[in-house]
């Protein structure tokens, strides 16, 4: 779904929701249905985990604002300055308290609603509990619009930044130990850049989804994310160690001997990975472990045979530190496979 459509999406479903708020405060001949017209477009959010979150923070800040407004109402006197002072204190508590939670932000705002549309009113206790209930059918139909209607969910947008975070590592891969082969070769540090800003952004996302829409979709939840954001950002890790070694010095470098080896292990640990985050069948597994066995063989054959003496001191460390950061990556990718 483009950009374009997502916002044209939303925007049906914010009028939708808001038509079917004003419809039913209509029916029920409520005084101040606007408040529920209005609702549904403060909560209404793109993605419904976004659309829950501000549904229980609009409506828990509603109740306590509600409940202070009514209060102020029925014991301070109904004149500019005492009315004033009452504002005042608890809109400056309820501002003061977000430092705490959000709701505290819609509690000061629903103090201000219920006490200057209130001040005149006869029963104070019903009037705050009007002012709950229209705003609560305005998040009510914003809810079930943002759920049953079209609904964009954060799970799928996790699950494909995982996918494209899996092929870039991939290709990383690839494009790194091509350039270690290539007599240790620099590479552009801003090869993983991107990559990284983007897999930092995974926990946040998979904590939203948690907390905002395992529940209501808990079917589509029953894919191990917390496993493959951890795989995908040790994968990630484990690549700019990589890329360190590389860079960590620039000279003529040498031919490594086993080359075939060390591509064989990025090619089926990319595929692998990939695999792993899609949740195909993972027949990869058997190969992959085949040909990490195969490089390690190679590598010990190698340094009984004392071929690892032509490196001096630096030069031994970065090609040590490469090749551990590159059995790491396939060995995690494994790992992953393995708890699935």
């Amino acid at each position: 779904m483009t950009i374009l459509s997502t916002h044209m999406t939303h925007g049906f479903k914010t009028a939708l929701a808001a038509v079917l708020a004003y419809t039913i405060t209509n029916a029920l001949a409520l005084e101040f249905g606007y408040w529920a017209v209005i609702s549904t477009v403060i909560v209404m959010q793109v993605y419904v985990a976004d659309s829950v979150e501000m549904c229980l923070y609009r409506f828990s800040g509603t109740i306590i604002g509600a409940m202070l407004g009514v209060l102020v109402i029925l014991f301070i006197p109904k004149t500019p300055i005492p009315v004033g002072i009452a504002l005042f204190v608890t809109i400056g508590l309820c501002s003061f308290l977000t430092r705490y939670k959000k709701r505290y932000r819609m509690a000061a705002i629903t103090v201000v609603i219920v006490v200057m549309t209130g001040l005149q009113t006869q029963d104070a206790l019903m009037f705050g509990v009007s002012r709950v209930l229209e705003i609560g059918i305005g998040i009510i139909c914003a809810f079930a619009v943002s759920v049953l209607v079209f609904p964009k969910r954060k799970v799928d947008v996790l699950r494909a930044k995982l996918e494209a975070q899996a092929n870039h590592c991939a290709d990383s891969c690839r494009v790194l130990v091509d350039a270690f082969l290539s007599r240790q070769r620099n590479v552009e540090e801003s090869l993983l850049t991107d990559l990284v800003k983007d897999v930092w952004d995974n926990h946040a996302l998979l904590q939203k989804i948690r907390q905002n829409e395992s529940l209501i979709y808990h079917k589509k939840f029953k894919e191990n994310f917390a496993l493959k954001v951890s795989v995908i950002s040790r994968s990630v890790e484990h690549l700019r160690n990589m890329a360190k070694a590389l860079n960590a010095l620039d000279d003529n470098g040498y031919e490594i001997i086993m080359s075939r080896e060390l591509k064989n292990v990025a090619e089926k640990s990319g595929r692998a990975l990939v695999v792993f985050v899609k949740n195909e069948p993972l027949t990869v597994k058997d190969d992959l472990e085949r040909t990490i066995s195969e490089l390690n063989a190679k590598f010990l054959n190698i340094r009984e045979e004392g071929l690892i003496r032509r490196f001096d001191a630096k030069k031994l460390i970065q090609v040590f530190s490469f090749y551990s950061s590159l059995l790491y990556f396939s060995d995690d990718i494994l790992s992953g496979i393995n708890e699935l």
